[in-house]
């Protein structure tokens, strides 16, 4: 570590996997590190998330997932939490029935895939019910990916905080940080309830709540909240062998953006929520039902009933889901941005973001980290950062 690296006073504001992964690297390099939580640990959507190292569907994201799970691998073998995580992909295998758009949307998500390198395989109904014989047989296409990795979402995030300390990193849980402090058009570091604490730096990462810090020194990025839920469900007999999809769920990213929530949209009643079908069997025999999206509005769920229409979904494409016992059911606060790529680099000076992962945050985690290290210590980035320019939407 170099002189300068030493003296460098970096706050991390936010305990989830990417300011775990950013304090980490950022320890690693020899800062002087203090990472705040206003709550604990994995508190949000990185502890309650269904823990899948995918690869993503935008060939931009490709290089930073790589990194991630290279570095995951090394973790697993040097921690003293058990991170579950699979030595080889479990396989995802994404099917559609006898609709048209659905079809098309499978389509192109494995084609997406394809194009990230993904190995993909071609199945027909037949080979369909070979492999998965619990599935519903009214499915007639289907896509079998070479990916998914399963690991617990929350001991990584742990594990990385582990790592971050062991470097010399100090951990703060229960530090709630109210605004980020100023000289000049610098920032000089934050104001938490037990006063300020100057750094040379700030990383925000603080996911949904980002924006409301960046606005108290006049930055304002497009990073909205959605609500997402899943079921854990403990069937008597696992009735997959892998994780399954149903097509339209995933999308590949659109080219357009997507503006966020206005008021006119929702003044006649709250969000929708969006809602899909992902199966998740587990090493133990348990079973996670996702997926959901939908905006956050108030601090307790808008729709409560989602859970009950991921049952629905889950049941119609495997049956014998219907005599599983329910263990619980919980929801997280995805941070997402119009484009589905996060936001990744400094909007003033001494001040970094690393929010906006939406449902990628475990998958892009450490190459995340990777990419904040090489900004704060102000060298040659290891991947091309201008996909996660977070001035790109102006």
């Amino acid at each position: 570590m170099s002189p300068a690296s030493r003296t460098l006073r970096v706050i991390v504001v936010g305990g989830g996997i990417i300011g775990c992964a950013c304090a980490a690297e950022l320890a690693r390099r020899g800062a002087s590190v203090t990472l705040l939580e206003r709550a604990e640990l994995a508190a949000g959507a990185s502890g309650r998330n269904h823990g899948l190292v995918l690869s993503p569907l935008d060939t931009d994201l490709v290089p930073m997932a790589r990194a991630t799970a290279e570095a995951y691998d090394e973790l697993a073998k040097d921690t003293p939490l058990t991170l579950r995580l699979d030595r080889e992909p479990v396989g995802f295998l994404l099917v559609a029935g006898d609709d048209k758009d659905e079809r098309a949307s499978g389509r192109d998500e494995a084609a997406a895939a394809a194009s990230c390198g993904v190995p993909v395989e071609e199945l027909d109904a037949s080979k369909i019910r070979r492999l998965e014989p619990g599935l519903a047989h009214d499915l007639v296409e289907g896509w079998l990916l070479d990916v998914a990795r399963r690991l617990d979402p929350a001991a990584l995030t742990v594990a990385l905080a582990l790592r971050a300390r062991r470097d010399g990193a100090e951990i703060r849980t229960g530090a709630v940080v109210r605004s980020l402090l100023q000289d000049g058009e610098a920032v000089s570091g934050v104001m938490t309830d037990d006063g300020a604490l100057d750094s040379n730096v700030v990383v925000l990462a603080a996911g949904p709540w980002t924006p409301s810090l960046l606005r108290t020194v006049g930055v304002h990025v497009p990073i909205s909240g959605a609500r997402g839920w899943l079921v854990h469900l403990a069937p008597e007999r696992p009735p997959l062998s892998r994780v399954v999809g149903r097509a339209g769920w995933h999308i590949p990213p659109k080219t357009e953006p997507t503006p966020l929530t206005t008021a006119s949209q929702v003044v006649d009643g709250l969000p929708k929520a969006n809602t899909g079908s992902i199966l998740q069997p587990n090493a133990d025999g348990t079973l996670l039902v996702g997926g959901s999206r939908q905006a956050v509005l108030t601090n307790e769920p808008e729709d409560p009933a989602v859970p009950l229409r991921l049952m629905r979904e889950a049941i119609r494409l495997a049956p014998t889901l219907g005599d599983s016992p329910v263990l619980g059911a919980w929801w997280g606060i995805r941070p997402m941005t119009p484009d589905g790529r996060p936001l990744v680099g400094s909007v003033r000076p001494g001040l970094i973001v690393a929010a906006g992962h939406g449902s990628v945050g475990v998958t892009l985690g450490a190459g995340t980290a990777h990419l904040v290290g090489s900004l704060v210590m102000e060298e040659e980035p290891p991947l091309d950062p201008r996909p996660f320019d977070p001035t790109r939407f102006g």
